[in-house]
């Protein structure tokens, strides 16, 4: 339904916004791991959106996010080649290990427990292959269900519940290895 005025084509991509927003953002948080460059390709995402309005606001709801998607998808394969063109010595980075333990000294409290956890978590979600990444952190940050996420991704609803089965699969085996290697210490 093309907008008649100013503020009607304001409100529909308001509304177009407010409604894949957290979703399109999770999907690049999946894919590229900073949220930082994904709050970026959101935005460009979005631009086009507003530069094809008319076109994207006479689609059903669901042909929407799948505009929106596929665009993601072509700026996620752009940012890719752009970042491996950019800087070839970032997998030698990648590779090392982010987390280092100091078997010399005990943690000293529970938030230093926590903080040590969640960089236990984030590498391990770095670990994962993309498409269980891109998968948990649509369910997790987008809080989408298997089927809005298996729309977005173009497969079937228990495709994204087996990839996401797998990826916390993995991650409670990391948190698992950190905890034993916790108690050994103490």
């Amino acid at each position: 339904m093309p907008a008649t005025g100013p503020m009607d084509r304001e409100a529909e991509f308001g509304r177009l916004y407010e409604a894949h927003r957290a979703a399109v953002h999770a999907y690049f948080v999946g894919k590229t791991g900073d949220r930082q460059l994904a709050a970026d390709l959101m935005q460009e995402v979005f631009l086009r959106a507003w530069q094809h309005l008319d076109e994207v606001a006479g689609r059903p709801e669901d042909g929407q996010r799948g505009w929106l998607f596929t665009v993601a998808r072509n700026l996620s394969v752009d940012a890719a080649r752009h970042q491996r063109t950019a800087d070839g010595t970032q997998r030698a980075l990648e590779s090392e290990p982010s987390i280092r333990q100091d078997s010399a000294a005990a943690p000293a409290s529970t938030a230093v427990l926590a903080a040590e956890r969640a960089g236990v978590v984030a590498a391990a979600i770095a670990t994962l292959p993309e498409q269980q990444r891109v998968t948990l952190t649509m369910a997790a940050a987008g809080e989408l269900n298997s089927t809005d996420i298996g729309a977005a991704l173009g497969v079937p609803a228990g495709t994204v519940r087996y990839r996401l089965s797998l990826a916390r699969r993995t991650l409670a085996e990391a948190l698992g290895d950190y905890d034993d290697a916790q108690e050994e210490e103490q």
